[in-house]
This record gives structure tokens, sequence and C-alpha cells, in this order.
């Protein structure tokens, strides 16, 4: 499996998706043990190539590439660590999904498909520094049941077995979001019983 191709093609889905803006949010894979492929910090999404793709340990210690690893490693590895049945991590700034996170507003179970493909409601982890230990460790409980959440005041973090499960999994957060946005201003959204 060619991580480094992936993470590529999956950052330019990213944003023909508008599931990000400039350089913002990042992906990562499982490798063997405790290697991690993850985007570099701060490049733009089209200009990435494979050399650029950092491979690091669960110390952020840098394996493979000459950039600086994203600034969210820290959240990555603590997914990882908790979590052995995700392989892959995306993170997402999806701008109607990140207006709950700003509202600190959680995304109730109001679509069939939010069930199977999330787990069943989005909450909000509590807002810590952006890059901190206190937010890769405040976020790791609210994954428990849902394999995404909102993260306060910043954006989204969705996760899978595979990216291509991840990668769905922050697109039904921002469509589930987006529509629960829209019913809000319609009436009263009916809430669907776990």
């Amino acid at each position: 499996m060619n991580y480094k191709k992936l993470l590529i093609d999956y950052g330019k889905k990213l944003l023909d998706k508008n599931l990000v803006a400039g350089t913002s949010g990042n992906l990562s894979l499982r490798g063997q043990g405790d290697e991690i492929y993850i985007t570099p910090s701060g490049m733009d999404y089209l200009e990435i190539t494979e050399d650029d793709i950092v491979k690091i340990n669960f110390m952020g210690e840098i394996l493979e590439g000459d950039k600086k690893p994203s600034s969210e490693w820290m959240m990555h590895v603590e997914i990882y660590k908790n979590y052995p049945n995700y392989n892959a991590i995306v993170h997402t700034h999806s701008p109607i999904a990140t207006a709950f996170a700003v509202s600190r507003k959680k995304i109730p179970l109001i679509l069939i498909e939010m069930k199977p493909f999330l787990g069943g409601e989005i909450k909000v982890a509590p807002f810590k520094p952006s890059g901190s230990l206190e937010l890769a460790k405040s976020l790791i409980p609210y994954l428990k049941k849902s394999n995404s959440c909102l993260l306060a005041n910043h954006g989204v973090v969705s996760c899978g077995k595979n990216i291509e499960s991840a990668f769905l999994s922050a697109e039904y957060v921002e469509d589930a979001a987006k529509i629960y946005y829209y019913s809000l201003n319609i009436g009263e959204p009916k809430i669907i019983e776990e």
C-alpha cells in the first residue's frame, strides 16, 4: 500500500469537497507498529509530493522525510494509541460542522445514516490549545461511541479502519451539520432515538 500517495490524493479531496481552507486540517495513516504517515505542517495540499509526507513514531520522532509533521501529530498519536481499530484519521475545518464546534453545540442523531456511518450523535470535545497534548488527550472519550467528534472552536476529527471510511465519515459530519443547521432554521428538528 502506498501510504504517501493515499494521503496526497485524499488531501486534494479535502480541498475539492470544501472540508478545509488553505493549509488547515491534516490526515494520517497508521503504518507498521507505532509508525504513522502524516501530512506536513503548513503546506498547500495541491503542492504536497510523496517526499513531503512525514513518517513519525508515537514519540513524534521523524523516521522519514525532511518536513515538519502536522502540528496536530500528538492528536493522531493519542487516537491511534487508544483506538487500535482505527488506521486513518481525517481532521477537517469544514465550515458548518466547525460553526457548531464554535457554538459548542453537538450534532444530535437526526439522520438515519448517522448511526451506521458515524456511530450516533457528534459531541463536542472541550477547548484546548491547538497542537497540544491537552487537546490530544481531551478528545479521546468523545470517540468512544462515535468515530467522529467536534473540537471546540477548532474543527472536526473523523477516524476509520482505512482512509476511505475516515474521509466518508468527515463528509457525513459536514452533511449532518448542514442539514441540522437548516432544520434549526425551519423549525424544531426531531431527534431519532438511539
